[in-house]
């Protein structure tokens, strides 16, 4: 494998790590503030999920 696909693999795995940890989390603040609901907090946990494993990619990404 080459740097690139090394690395392009890397970041599916933190993406899909980022979205199950959204999803747990979003689903545990939606039953726990009942304002928000576990729609919207499934939505907001995937959603920050998806940002934050970028960001953790990108921090620990190999560089070339």
């Amino acid at each position: 494998m080459t740097d690139k696909e090394r690395s392009d693999a890397g970041l599916t795995r933190f993406i899909i790590g980022g979205l199950i940890a959204g999803l747990l989390i979003g689903a545990v603040v939606g039953l726990l503030v009942p304002s928000i609901g576990v729609g919207f907090g499934l939505s907001i946990g995937m959603a920050v999920g998806i940002v934050v494993g970028v960001i953790a990619w990108y921090i620990r990404r190999p560089r070339t």
